[in-house]
């Protein structure tokens, strides 16, 4: 059976937020971070015809399980998206546009290095401040207790939210692949519910769209500014993320390809900037393979290219 992933994976990176009334008409919006084999993403989005369910997965391999399966079971209200969730939900959803965040069993990160990556942090009360509509809630369900609390307090210190539940074995109208295992195992779990309160989120002023190609009136060639440009690295203009240009190729007919790794707030990208010739200099732009998202380091990483280029 072919399977269009297309349809149920959303890839745009133009015009953010997504403009999600126009991929599904709805009336309330879901959204599960990490969703494994997506099968609390059924459960959700079969339990509530009516609301639009969004998946974010970091793993390509998971997203396109996750996209068969809603296509399998013939749901149209489920959507997908590949990437890192602090980066898609800060840049892909209006503010205050989601009822219900769930997170479901995910990793603790207990060494202290990884800290900044769990659910406990500041800035992910912050990301979802912004997300959670008033009155919506942030549900984490998970079998690790100390990350419950420390979940909890959290959340309890964020002035918009308050703690509506904390509790211990609760009794959940679906139980994930994971939670069963557990409970088989006669294990504990825990589920904390964080209430969204407090005053309309107000989004801070921000650039915008800005273009992914430009023309540089250069005396160069691509291959000799490919060659000058590889392992040259920088950091955004607000100084918040890293770009490089890991490596270059070059082809027979002289156009070349700068290999770029960027990184924005522990938001990595892998994507290609090309360095085209045509009458009036070097065309740089970005290779739109792949759908990389206009961010701080991309925009940085660009502007070296064509300011190397003049």
């Amino acid at each position: 059976m072919y399977w269009n992933l297309d349809k149920v994976i959303v890839a745009q990176n133009e015009a953010l937020p997504i403009d999600w009334k126009k991929v599904f008409r709805h009336e309330r919006m879901l959204v599960e971070i990490g969703f494994g084999n997506g099968e609390f993403l059924e459960f959700l989005a079969k339990n509530d015809p009516e609301a639009l369910v969004v998946g974010i997965e970091v793993s390509q391999l998971c997203a396109a399980k996750g996209a068969r399966r809603a296509m399998y079971a013939g749901l149209e209200n489920v959507r997908i998206m590949h990437g890192d969730a602090r980066f898609l939900l800060r840049h892909c959803f209006a503010p205050q546009s989601a009822d219900r965040v769930y997170m479901n069993f995910p990793c603790p990160w207990p060494k202290t290095r990884h800290a900044q990556r769990r659910v406990t942090v500041p800035s992910f009360c912050g990301l979802m401040e912004r997300l959670i509509a008033p009155g919506g809630a942030f549900e984490l369900a998970t079998d690790v207790e100390w990350y419950a609390r420390e979940a909890a307090e959290s959340f309890d210190a964020a002035p918009s939210f308050k703690i509506e539940t904390l509790e211990k074995n609760p009794l959940r109208p679906y139980l994930t692949k994971y939670e069963r295992k557990w409970k088989a195992m006669g294990k504990d779990t825990w589920r904390l519910v964080a209430r969204r309160e407090g005053p309309a989120f107000k989004e801070s002023e921000c650039e915008g769209d800005w273009p992914m190609e430009y023309e540089a009136d250069a005396k160069k060639s691509a291959a000799e500014l490919a060659g000058a440009l590889k392992g040259r690295e920088g950091r955004a203009a607000d100084g918040s993320g890293h770009w490089v240009f890991r490596d270059a190729f070059v082809s027979d007919d002289g156009a070349a390809l700068l290999l770029v790794i960027t990184a924005d707030e522990g938001f990595e990208q892998h994507f290609y900037i090309k360095l085209l010739e045509s009458p009036r200099g070097i065309t740089v732009k970005v290779d739109s393979v792949g759908h990389p998202f206009r961010t701080p380091s991309m925009r940085a990483a660009l502007m070296a290219a064509l300011d190397a280029a003049k």
